[in-house]
């Protein structure tokens, strides 16, 4: 089955494995099971990821090649190309397409720090 990249959002489970596979860059299948039960209370078992990842391919979020018997995945799609889409499809359903309505939702709901004030100042002065 070959589906293109795009016609398929992540889901927060594949968000979950999309992260782990980002922030390592090459992965098996135990890595992310291990990455993801690190992280969780109620442990997932290594068939449910082993489906998602497979899925994950398929729709073109993942490539993988072969190392012995073992299945090492890669990331297809860029981590901030990923945060710019799911930002874009928040922006425009939940905010009616403004950016301004976006950040101020963001930093009125917020404690926001000092630091993280200056960082925002610094960013909207070099624009």
């Amino acid at each position: 089955m070959t589906i293109k990249k795009g016609n398929r959002k992540l889901s927060p489970a594949n968000l979950e494995i999309m992260k782990v596979i980002w922030e390592k860059g090459e992965v098996s299948i135990n890595d992310v099971v291990d990455a993801i039960n690190a992280k969780r209370k109620s442990k997932i078992r290594r068939t449910t990821v082993q489906v998602q990842m497979n899925r994950l391919e398929d729709y073109g979020w993942l490539k993988h090649t072969e190392r012995g018997r073992t299945y090492i995945y890669s990331a297809v799609v860029e981590k901030q190309k990923t945060r710019r889409e799911i930002l874009e499809d928040i922006k425009n359903r939940v905010f009616g397409g403004s950016r301004a309505e976006l950040v101020k939702c963001l930093i009125e709901d917020a404690d926001v720090s000092a630091e993280e004030i200056k960082e925002l100042r610094a960013l909207l002065k070099n624009m």
